[in-house]
């Protein structure tokens, strides 16, 4: 399949061409300001390729910045798209600025909020401070969190500046301990961040695999020959955080699941604008469009495919983007079993754009809504969320357990329906933490969900 990228950089050169030399060629007058020139080239190249591109008003407002500008454009039932200034990739704000996730808990009994770390990044400032998921923490920079400070501990968390937490822990009564200081601090890190292997009556295989990237795929490679060569009978695999990133990388993970897909199958199917049309592609096709050799031809992934009847596939309401097209582009193939909660529901797809000009006259970059997506079988239209199959949430009740053990909540749905809950038959280490005390709380913000929305871009090249 020709490379879309070298088409998306074609048609946009084409498209500046054609604003820069037919000035009259289109309904509103062209402007000659440098902020409208800008503004001009976002328009053309939303016109283009915007999945709503029916939305854009005939005649925007060129006089308002190149942000302002953009938010006119966008249909309301978009919540995806984004532009970002000079040369700064749309959606770089991740919400992570501290190496840690967390969730802030109304608790009985307390007129404030208690908080809690849920995802660590390996090597930033809450992991060096000794923070592990499962800690608490009761203040940033001296103030107790509450419903009405909400917003601005949330700017707090997520900010560019230090930030001090007093940790807290809980033993019949919450009680402070001692203050972290944070540094903005975020480490790149390998999203086959945990594998391990459930030895019961059958070998189960786990995978916690927190984004589709692109850079990293020989150890997800990896991880499928250690899986196949340990003779595993289930796979669980962990999303319940995962931000999403390449479809060619979502494509090489679904083929190594299953046998039942191979090289010819249609993976994806691509719903466009009027200009772009609807398009089906195989497998190959898309595993050809990585930009990562490893796994980029399916005989690259044979090798390592397993022979399952059925995969277990976790997820929360901050797995979205590739994490979902990976639950809905497998099941033609596959029985897929969802534990956990209802995903975010991104069922489109992005690309980046930007002014393939020389010499460049606009630094913007654009990310916007490109496609519908859906699976060999036309089943998609999924904006609302993919229900699971079994809903379990991980947050209903302190502490939080471990992932990628039995004592995670979401982990323990999936060995009760592969060993049962005859526990006789299953080794100790599947048995352990029964016996914790449950605080009962209700969940007020979750800064996974945040991300998800904000940074969960599906990308096709």
């Amino acid at each position: 399949m020709r490379s879309l990228v070298n088409v998306i950089t074609l048609l946009v050169v084409l498209l500046m061409l054609n604003s820069c030399s037919k000035k009259g060629a289109l309904p509103d007058p062209y402007p000659t300001d440098s902020l409208g020139k800008i503004n001009r080239w976002v328009l053309d190249s939303m016109r283009r390729f915007y999945y709503w591109s029916n939305d854009i008003p005939a005649i925007p407002d060129y006089s308002l910045s190149p942000e302002q500008f953009f938010k006119t454009l966008l249909s309301a039932n978009d919540r995806f798209s984004h532009i970002s200034g000079p040369n700064v990739p749309p959606g770089s704000n991740s919400y992570f600025t501290f190496g840690f996730q967390y969730t802030l808990f109304q608790v009985p009994g307390l007129d404030h909020y208690i908080g809690a770390v849920t995802f660590i990044n390996k090597g930033g400032a809450a992991s060096q401070a000794g923070l592990i998921r499962g800690s608490y923490f009761s203040r940033v920079n001296g103030e107790t969190i509450n419903a009405q400070n909400l917003t601005r501990i949330n700017q707090l968390l997520n900010n560019s500046k230090n930030i001090q937490l007093t940790t807290a822990e809980y033993s019949n009564e919450w009680k402070e301990l001692d203050n972290k200081s944070l540094s903005p601090d975020f480490r790149n890190e390998n999203p086959v961040y945990y594998t391990r292997i459930f030895n019961g009556i059958s070998k189960t295989g786990y995978l916690y695999y927190s984004s589709f990237n692109e850079s990293y795929d020989a150890n997800l490679l990896n991880a499928f020959s250690k899986f196949k060569n340990l003779g595993i009978t289930d796979l669980i695999i962990d999303l319940r955080y995962n931000a999403g990133g390449s479809v060619a990388t979502c494509a090489k993970l679904a083929a190594m699941i299953t046998t039942r897909l191979n090289a010819g199958e249609i993976f994806a199917i691509y719903q466009g604008n009027k200009l772009l049309g609807r398009s089906s592609h195989t497998l190959q096709n898309i595993l050809s469009t990585s930009g990562n050799q490893e796994g980029r031809q399916y005989t690259d992934l044979q090798p390592r495919q397993l022979q399952l009847n059925r995969v277990f596939i976790l997820t929360t309401n901050a797995t979205v983007s590739a994490a979902e097209l990976l639950i809905n582009n497998l099941k033609p193939f596959i029985q897929v079993i969802q534990i956990g909660e209802k995903t975010t529901g991104k069922d489109e797809a992005s690309f980046t754009i930007m002014d393939q000009r020389t010499p460049r006259q606009v630094d913007w970059l654009l990310q916007p809504i490109v496609y519908k997506l859906f699976n060999k079988n036309n089943e998609g239209d999924y904006a609302a969320g993919l229900n699971p199959t079994y809903a379990v949430s991980e947050t209903a009740t302190l502490p939080l357990r471990d992932i990628g053990t039995s004592d995670d909540p979401l982990v323990r749905r999936a060995l009760d329906i592969i060993y049962g809950k005859d526990y006789s038959e299953i080794p100790t280490d599947l048995r352990k933490g029964q016996e914790h005390s449950s605080i009962p709380v209700t969940p007020v913000y979750q800064s996974t969900i945040e991300q998800a929305v904000r940074t969960a871009p599906i990308l096709i090249h």
